[in-house]
C-alpha cells in the first residue's frame, strides 16, 4: 500500500477535540454513576431510585453510542474505531493514513 501523506493540524483539530469530549464524557459518566451509587447506599437504595438510575445509565449508553458513531476519516470519510472506544485508533482502516497524537502540553 502507497503511503498516504500525513494530515495537517487543520485536519487533527476536530478529531483531537473528539477525543477530549469523549474523555471528559467518560470521567463525567464514571462520576455520576458513582454519585448515584453512594446515594443508593447511603439510603439503602430506595425503591423509586431504582428507575431513574435506569434511565441514566440508558441516556449515558445512547450519548456514547451517538458519540462514538460522530467521528470520521478526514481523508475518506470512513467511520473511525480503536480497540478502547474513546481513543482514536493509530491509523485509519480503510485509507491506511496515519493519525498522529495530540501535541503534549509541555512541548
Amino acid at each position: 500500500m502507497r503511503q498516504r501523506e500525513p494530515l495537517s493540524r487543520e485536519e487533527m483539530e476536530p478529531l483531537w477535540r473528539w477525543e477530549r469530549q469523549m474523555t471528559w464524557f467518560h470521567t463525567a459518566a464514571m462520576g455520576g454513576l458513582l454519585l448515584v451509587s453512594v446515594v443508593a447506599y447511603r439510603f439503602n437504595y430506595l425503591d423509586w431510585l431504582g428507575r431513574p438510575v435506569l434511565g441514566l445509565v440508558l441516556l449515558l449508553l445512547a450519548a456514547a453510542a451517538v458519540l462514538q458513531f460522530r467521528v470520521r476519516c478526514p481523508r475518506c470519510g470512513a467511520r473511525l474505531h480503536g480497540k478502547i472506544i474513546k481513543l482514536l485508533p493509530d491509523k485509519c482502516a480503510v485509507c491506511g493514513v496515519e493519525l498522529p497524537r495530540p501535541p503534549s502540553a509541555s512541548g
